[in-house]
């Protein structure tokens, strides 16, 4: 099950709408400001949930007439609306999710956010982080990338681990033969796909990939 969670970060309403134009989605899930991003893209979600602290008395107003599940979390909780978000899609049986406002001007809320791929992907879920600019996603195994499926022409692998082992790029630019990518080296930094086809292999580690259009 593939469910797409809008949450309160910054979001591009004209390339979000052209992007679901070509992406299919079993439930959306909306997040705190992401019930108003709903609203805003005519969309109706299946769950929403936060503290709504930063939505409007009429979109407060307007979520009670969806007539769907309401999780109401006090605005002083452990956890981001984002973090429960995800772990509201993982529960009712997402194998992946894809999360539109998840970056912004917040540096803390987006880097906490890439760091909530790795929760999902500990737990045998692909995530993606989309914004207008970029993709993100967070990889401990090997990942095949089509050419045409790329998101942007440029493509950085940076280590969210202290170290990621055994890094070998093959169709890439700059290739790799069992590298080592280490936290806070700028190695893996701007490569590009040359081939139909590239693969990124390693053999321990957590990756961060971030496909860029600019």
């Amino acid at each position: 099950m593939h469910i797409l969670i809008l949450t309160g970060g910054g979001l591009d309403l004209p390339f979000t709408r052209s992007y679901l134009e070509t992406h299919t989605f079993d439930q959306i899930i909306a997040a705190d400001k992401g019930v108003q991003y709903a609203a805003d893209l005519g969309l109706n979600p299946d769950v929403i949930l936060g503290d709504f602290d930063s939505l409007d008395e009429n979109t407060q107003k307007q979520m009670q007439t969806w007539n769907i599940p309401i999780r109401t979390f006090p605005a002083e909780k452990d956890y981001t609306d984002t973090h429960l978000a995800i772990e509201e899609a993982i529960s009712i049986g997402a194998d992946e999710i894809t999360l539109f406002g998840a970056t912004g001007t917040r540096l803390d809320h987006t880097w906490a956010n890439v760091g909530l791929l790795q929760m999902a992907m500990q737990r045998g879920v692909r995530a993606w982080i989309v914004d207008k600019n970029n993709r993100i996603s967070m990889w401990n195994r090997e990942r095949v990338m089509q050419k045409k499926e790329a998101f942007g022409d440029y493509i950085s692998l940076i280590p969210y681990t202290e170290k990621v082992t055994g890094i070998t790029l093959t169709g890439f630019y700059y290739p790799l033969d069992h590298a080592e990518l280490t936290l806070g080296i700028s190695l893996g930094i701007s490569n590009e796909l040359v081939d139909d086809v590239g693969v990124i292999s390693m053999e321990s580690g957590d990756l961060i990939v971030i496909e860029s259009r600019d």
